[in-house]
């Protein structure tokens, strides 16, 4: 079923809620390092597992940003100021949803070390080592921008609980992975 002026479609739905547990997962694989030594298999397996998971959060959100640019999507409840922080906040989350995994793989390239991806590919570095930019683009990419994201995602789920609970309209329920009700 395509998306109606009142409902998002099941495969928008579906992206929206599928990148969002890749970047928790991604998110989880990171932490969950931290209980391994450096060196230790394990420890190295979520790394791969993070890389991976950043790689297709990457890929996903360049497919969801395609699937809304050429099919109909709901038009955003709210009053003008909300709607206008809303699109701010989406496009500012696309943008770092895009950016994330290219920052990690480009602190990888710098780093001068090859990204493997679930085991079954590896990206081969294709830049000559900078130990130094390396470092400078892992910070933007574990502090800055990691931290920012965090941020606008708790403003995402704020609004949508804002707008469910307080305003009790639809905002959160046509998202909803549910049966549409058009």
């Amino acid at each position: 079923m395509p998306a109606s002026k009142t409902q998002w479609s099941p495969v928008g739905k579906g992206l929206h809620w599928l990148i969002a547990i890749l970047v928790l997962f991604a998110w989880g694989s990171v932490e969950l390092r931290e209980f391994w030594e450096k060196g230790d298999p394990i420890r190295e397996g979520w790394k791969v597992l993070h890389f991976s998971i950043g790689f297709l959060v990457l890929l996903l959100t360049a497919v969801r940003l395609y699937w809304r640019s050429t099919h109909p999507r709901p038009e955003m409840i709210g009053k003008p100021w909300e709607r206008a922080l809303g699109h701010i906040t989406h496009a500012s989350l696309y943008v770092l949803l895009l950016g994330m995994p290219i920052l990690g793989l480009a602190m990888k390239q710098f780093g001068g070390a090859s990204t493997n991806i679930f085991w079954l590919f590896e990206i081969p570095s294709f830049v000559e080592k900078n130990t130094e930019l390396a470092k400078q683009v892992g910070y933007l990419h574990r502090d800055l921008v990691w931290n920012i994201m965090w941020v606008l995602i708790g403003l995402h789920i704020a609004a949508s609980l804002w707008h469910h609970f307080v305003e009790k309209d639809a905002t959160l329920t046509r998202m909803l992975p549910s049966k549409d009700k058009s």
